[in-house]
């Protein structure tokens, strides 16, 4: 069995091989990506990250961002097991914060997010998708997955790109995006992983069985008392 994630021609898989979990990483359009070299034409000048090349020249770099999506991936199915409670994420993220760099505690201060509200569901949910692990997102791609097809009229589409760009420090100020250094992209931070599946899976999740976790629950804790 396969599950593939597709995003601007390059993809992470994961996939079951004899009864092995297997995580990999296909880059077929290179210049998505960066490498830290010298000008073709200038092999022994000086070095800045410059567009990854298809061919051999990088393949060591090539070998570096594989490996950093697939331990991306690897972590956030590891998020699966963890036992943050949906209560503690909630409260954590509900609550008004305050702007990175705007003066800490006394700075401007940012609204909560409501996850079980549309918007803001819709928002965690963009962010979420696995397929970001592999390279992060960009305001232009969190207002397609937000948006649909970017719109013919250069008005409306500043105007979504000045809102992302209001959601994505909103989520920065709460610690669930982090800024790809000098870059316009962000990742998902490691510790913020569990709380999204957390809050998404609680969103989704049937009354009934919930209702049947919690008598189980309680019946468990009633018993141990008892013991």
């Amino acid at each position: 069995m396969r599950l593939k994630h597709w995003v601007n021609g390059n993809s992470v898989k994961r996939y079951d091989h004899g009864n092995v979990l297997r995580v990999e990483t296909t880059i077929n359009r290179p210049k998505e990506f960066r490498s830290y070299r010298a000008a073709v034409g200038d092999p022994e000048g000086p070095k800045s990250w410059r567009v990854m090349r298809r061919g051999v020249a990088d393949t060591h770099r090539r070998a570096e961002v594989s490996q950093a999506s697939n331990e991306r991936y690897l972590e956030s199915l590891a998020a699966v097991a963890a036992t943050t409670t949906v209560a503690e994420v909630a409260k954590r993220w509900t609550e008004r914060v305050a702007e990175p760099g705007q003066g800490g505690a006394d700075g401007r201060k940012l609204r909560g997010l409501n996850p079980f509200a549309a918007e803001d569901a819709a928002l965690l949910t963009a962010v979420s998708d696995p397929k970001w692990g592999l390279n992060g997102l960009r305001n232009r791609e969190l207002a397609e997955a937000l948006f649909g097809e970017p719109s013919p009229d250069p008005a409306e589409r500043k105007k979504r790109s000045a809102k992302v760009g209001r959601l994505i420090r909103l989520l920065r100020a709460h610690g669930i995006l982090k800024k790809v250094p000098k870059t316009h992209r962000y990742q998902v931070c490691a510790k913020s992983r569990d709380g999204l599946l957390a809050i998404l899976a609680a969103r989704t999740a049937n009354a009934e069985k919930l209702t049947t976790i919690a008598h189980e629950n309680s019946s468990q804790a009633a018993k141990k008392e008892k013991d």
